[in-house]
Formats: structure tokens, sequence, C-alpha cells
């Protein structure tokens, strides 16, 4: 049952690397940050804040080489059926008090399970939190993270080596949507067998200790907006500046990896002029949300004026997009038939039986991996059965995915050139807009050379 376990996950492994890679533009090479603190010749416990539900889990088990096991709430091991399934696939049940005070004694067995597992050279997640909250923020931690931790060491006579690896996810602002991005920080390691001395003293002391600072380094590594007033106005800061910005210094605005230190800047300026000038910043929150309010009534986006401001945008380069897309229509046609129901099938049932955002992205694009590789094999079956032709098959089983993801660049085209001729179409408001938009930009640059990012 080990080795067959072993092989599941391996195959859920690369199925997901492949699918949610797309699903968030995401790569280890190019998306992840600091992979040489994640060693692979000891025992570790990989410590991460917790937005986005099942997705965390799924994203950081793909970005680790290494086999990962972790820690999921016990409510969802309810069923008997599932329960084994969620065992056999490496989740292990931890009891909060949310599920009953009654149940919290057997995290006795799980913190042993635990042990067990790090003494046999294993990596664990832990969504330290506690909490699945979708925000740009770090909630206190829970003292699970370090009972696990310091159990495992004492009954080793502290002689395991474990090592405490913190993690930023870092997504984007709505990371329940199809396309957006995602940065994965892996901080500076924390060695338990540090506080042992501690420990022997006084073990609440030491834990505490140890919590205090897992929580610092893991915030090191994420994006944090102080002031919950401030989550919309960084959003918008961000569409307004990272594209500029990352165009001085030569990078692309889609690589989080790269641009995480702008969002940092946007939210450390926006702190401290909070701390100076708290009328400032609510002046800025009110002028960008006029600004998206009124670029919203024109059903477009904020790159249509800026590249209007910039001198380049004109019905040209909206004629000619229009032009690709005509041209390539058989190409989208195809990729959209042949990939339209895994595609929306899955976000269409989240919308409905999602209550919690936190869990939109994972039920959808779970149900759509798996979705797309029965559309995909069914649709081949009646290919193989119809045209009983070796080459046909494997022209069609290779074109279904590649002219899918086309088919989606090709959908993002249209919308881009729809929005630009409705802004095109509207002369009145083009000055309008262009001037708002320039000063938001010169009032945050203004911040930005105030309050350097040290």
């Amino acid at each position: 049952m080990r080795i067959l376990g072993a092989v599941f996950y391996r195959y859920l492994w690369v199925v997901f690397n492949i699918f949610l890679a797309y699903f968030y533009r995401y790569s280890r090479k190019n998306q992840t940050t600091g992979m040489e603190n994640v060693p692979n010749d000891r025992p570790i416990l990989l410590c991460s804040n917790h937005p986005n539900a099942f997705m965390d889990a799924l994203m950081l088990g793909c970005t680790v080489g290494r086999r990962t096991w972790f820690l999921a709430r016990s409510d969802v091991f309810r069923k008997k059926l599932l329960a084994k399934f969620l065992s056999f696939v490496g989740i292990i049940p931890i009891y909060r008090l949310l599920e009953g005070a009654e149940n919290l004694s057997k995290n006795d067995e799980t913190f042993e399970k635990c042990a067990a597992m790090l003494e046999e050279n294993k990596a664990i997640m832990v969504f330290s939190e506690g909490l699945c909250i979708q925000e740009r923020r770090l909630r206190k931690l829970k003292k699970g993270t370090a009972r696990i931790a310091f159990s495992s060491e004492e009954k080793n006579d502290w002689k395991l080596n474990l090592t405490i690896i913190p993690v930023g996810m870092n997504y984007s602002a709505t990371p329940w949507k199809f396309r957006k991005g995602l940065h994965i920080r892996f901080g500076k390691p924390l060695a338990v067998k540090d506080y042992e001395e501690l420990y022997k003293k006084d073990k609440a002391r030491a834990m505490n200790l140890f919590t205090r600072d897992l929580e610092e380094r893991m915030a090191a590594e994420l994006v944090i907006i102080d002031n919950k007033e401030d989550d919309k106005l960084v959003v918008q800061l961000e569409e307004l500046l990272i594209p500029g910005w990352a165009k001085q210094e030569g990078i692309h605005p889609h690589n989080q990896k790269k641009t995480h230190r702008f969002t940092h800047q946007i939210t450390h300026f926006l702190k401290e002029e909070e701390k100076e000038k708290d009328e400032h910043i609510k002046s800025l929150r009110e002028k960008a949300t006029d600004y998206f309010k009124k670029i919203n009534t024109l059903k477009t986006r904020d790159w249509v004026i800026r590249k209007s401001a910039a001198g380049q945008l004109n019905w040209s380069n909206v004629i000619f997009n229009y032009f690709i897309f005509l041209l390539l229509s058989p190409v989208w046609l195809f990729g959209l038939i042949t990939n339209f129901i895994p595609y929306k099938v899955p976000s269409i049932i989240a919308d409905k039986i999602v209550k919690h955002i936190e869990w939109h992205a994972s039920v959808n694009a779970t149900m759509a991996v798996f979705l797309w590789q029965i559309y995909w094999l069914l649709q081949s079956l009646v290919v193989a059965l119809v045209f009983r032709d070796w080459i046909i098959l494997w022209s069609f089983m290779l074109a279904v995915p590649f002219t899918g993801a086309i088919a989606q660049e090709l959908y993002v085209l249209l919308k881009k050139a729809n929005g630009a001729a409705r802004f095109l179409s509207a002369k009145n408001r083009v000055g309008e807009l262009i001037q708002m938009r320039k000063e938001i930009v010169e009032e945050s640059e203004m911040l930005r050379k105030k309050f350097p990012l040290q």
C-alpha cells in the first residue's frame, strides 16, 4: 500500500505541476525564491501561511521536489471513504477547537504520527496560522507547530536535526481567478536544536520564542498590508505602477518573483505616510477608487489608458489585433470546442457550491485537472474509433492542449481589442482619464522617493 501511495502521489505531482502551473502562470524556476533553503538530507517542517485552502498544499507540494505530507483540519475526515483516501495520499488530520474541544486530545496521536514520520527523514507541511483567510496578512501563529517540532526532537534525544522552513505563499490579489500569479518564497531555516538548552529549562518560554522567531521569518517572506482599508488601494496601485516600474528595469510585469519588491514598496510607503498624514492616503484612496470606477464604466482596463497616454494606442493596433484573431479563428474554434467543458464547467460548479472564496480555486482547479484528462481521453477514443489511424490520433491528442492554450491567449487578445476599441470610441473621456491616472502615479512616485525601502 505504501508503494502504491508513493506511485499515486508521483502521478498527482506530475499532473498538478503541469495543470496548476498553467492555472497560475507559475514555474519553479521563475516564480520561487529561496529553494536552496530546502534541504533534502534531513526531516523538515514547511511552515506556511494559508490564504487559499487546499491550493496552498497543492502548489507547495508541486514546488518541493521531495514528497511532502501535510496537516488538514479534521472535519474533512468525517466520511470514512474520504478519510481513507486522504490518508492514502499523505494527509494527516489536525483537530482544532472549532471542531470540538472534546477532540483536541486526539492531536496527541497526530503529533506522535508526525514524530514517527520525521524520524524517517520526511517532509511535512504545517499551516501554522491554523486558519484559512484570503488576506495579505499573517495572523498570530498557533502553538501546534512548536509542539510538533519540540516533541519530535525531545523524543529523539535532540538528535533528529529537524529543520523548520518558513514559507510565504504570495498570490496575486485575486487568487481564485484563472491565469493569475503566484510567488513562493522559502525563508532562512530555523534549527529546532538551537532552542534545546532553553527548552530544558523552561518549555513554555522556548516554545513562545520559537513561535515568535518563526512568525518573524514567515512575515519577511510575505507581502503584508497592515491596514485592512488599504487592501483595495494596494491592488489598484499594483495595476497602475508595476508595469511602468517593471519596464524601467527591463523585467516582465507578470514575473512576481521580480516584482515582489515593487508591491513591498507600495505597502511600505502607504504604511509610512499613514503615520504622518493619514488624510493624504485617504485622498489617494478616493482618487484611485474614482479612477477605476470610471474606467470600469467603459468596460476597459488601466493598460488601455497607460498605452494611450504613451501614444502607443490607436485604431491601427486595434484593427491589427482583430485581424490576428480572425486569421487564427480556426485554431481558436478547435481549441474552444475540445477544451470548453473542462474549462468552464468546474468554474460554474465552484461558483454555485463554494460558500467561502478561499475554496474557489481549490474546487475549480482540482475538478478541472481531472475532468480535462477524462474529456481528453474520451475525445481521443472517439477519434480513434472513427478514423482508425495512429497519425490522426496522435496529432489530435497533441493538438488539444496546445490549441486550448492558444485559444485562451486569443480570447485575451480579443478582450483587449474590444476594451481598446471602447476606449478610443469614448473620445470625450480620454483626456480626463489620462489626467486622473497621471496625478495618482505622480503622488505615488513622490511617496516612493520619500519613503525608500531599505
